[in-house]
């Protein structure tokens, strides 16, 4: 039977980070293209404890949010600098469903979002699934997105609904945007009044000092998102968005339609979790851990490697390279898939336009790869890139 489907549904197609699932989970893979955290540090004996804590039936119910875990949440937020209230905190089942729901309480269909040319693929099916035109701004691996550029698209007669970006650990940039351009970048929001929504998916996980996020230097015109996926568990599909209390009813009824409310089971593990005290012991394990592998990919990519041209993340999971022109990443990954049992992501894998600088860059993830594995993945990546054939 074949089904006559509106036609915005027959364009869609699985995200790349779909596809690099599909295609990298052989055993014999050495795997830089997984974004994910690491099972070997998820806190498996402290979820048995709080799951013996409390009453089961109750946790297994429909109920509304979990006011503790909102408690929890501003806690939690003062320790990346930013103040609010349980009152602008709303549950989200993971960081992928604020965004859509972000998108549908701020946009119309065919009207404009503005995000980096290099950009978390998640935000670009969203926006793809609700007909949302998307402009792209330059960004440098180094030091994130073109102000001046931002601020001269902003004055164009088509008037932006919002901007998505990340300003810590950038996915797939790697990058941290500096106390300057934050600055920047919330005075343009609030000069030309288009929000922000600010994905904070990696923002717990530092490696060295870094500046609060931009909801910090504005409560007005940015809309956070914070998640546990990165820092307790993916499956328990936990997040959350910090959004003034007229956004937050709307998102409320949006929500209810998509999917009644945030699993209570996980929402309960999550909040016991942290009653325990537990999380500052955990974080700062992940911190440790995180950067052990951080350190080693960038040393093994330095011997290794040394014609790709990247930076040391100071947050997140991930790595972002420039090779030269003459290597288009797209060929290479399939190459190197094949000939050398290594994967990674190739940097169109990030773009929703045609532009040329992302053929020739790729992001690699050192989260999810086990110590052990990550120099012999380089390695295996700089003889794919030695014997690349066009």
């Amino acid at each position: 039977m074949i089904y006559n489907l509106p036609g915005r549904i027959k364009t869609l197609e699985p995200s790349p980070i779909q596809q690099a699932l599909q295609n990298t989970t052989a055993s014999d893979v050495i795997a830089f293209s997984l974004g994910m955290p690491s099972e070997n540090l998820f806190p498996i004996l402290s979820y048995k404890r709080v799951m013996l804590d409390f009453w089961m039936p109750n946790s297994l119910q429909y109920a509304p949010p979990i006011e503790n875990l909102k408690h929890q949440i501003v806690d939690l937020m003062k320790q990346r600098g930013v103040n609010c209230t349980s009152k602008q905190i709303f549950l989200t089942s993971g960081a992928q469903q604020a965004i859509h729901l972000l998108c549908r309480v701020l946009i119309d269909r065919d009207e404009v979002a503005v995000t980096d040319t290099a950009t978390y693929p998640g935000f670009i099916q969203a926006a793809q699934s609700l007909n949302i035109n998307l402009s792209a701004v330059s960004v440098n691996f180094v030091d994130g997105m073109d102000m001046n550029e931002l601020d001269n698209l902003y004055k164009k007669t088509r008037k932006p609904k919002f901007l998505y970006t990340m300003s810590e650990g950038h996915n797939p940039l790697g990058m941290s945007l500096n106390k300057e351009k934050r600055l920047k970048l919330t005075e343009i929001a609030r000069t030309y009044q288009i929000p922000i929504i600010e994905d904070d998916a990696y923002g717990f996980l530092n490696y060295q000092t870094v500046e609060p996020p931009l909801k910090a230097y504005d409560n007005d015109w940015v809309l956070y998102i914070g998640s546990f996926s990165k820092i307790l568990a993916p499956s328990a599909r936990v997040g959350w968005v910090i959004a003034p209390e007229t956004i937050i009813t709307k998102l409320e009824i949006l929500k209810e339609s998509n999917d009644i409310n945030t699993a209570t089971f996980s929402q309960r593990i999550i909040s016991a979790f942290l009653d325990k005290g537990d999380f500052t012991k955990h974080l700062l394990h992940l911190q440790d851990s995180y950067k052990e592998k951080r350190d080693k990919m960038v040393k093994s990519l330095r011997k290794h490697i040394p014609e790709l041209l990247f930076i040391t993340p100071p947050s997140g999971f991930l790595i972002w390279g420039k090779l030269p022109y003459s290597i288009d990443t797209d060929k290479l990954f399939w190459q190197a898939l094949k000939n050398e049992k290594v994967s990674f992501l190739p940097g169109t894998a990030f773009g929703f336009s045609s532009d040329p600088y992302l053929s020739h860059c790729l992001r690699l993830s050192f989260s999810y790869c086990p110590l052990e594995l990550i120099e012999i993945g380089v390695e295996r990546l700089a003889r794919a890139i030695k014997n690349y054939t066009i």
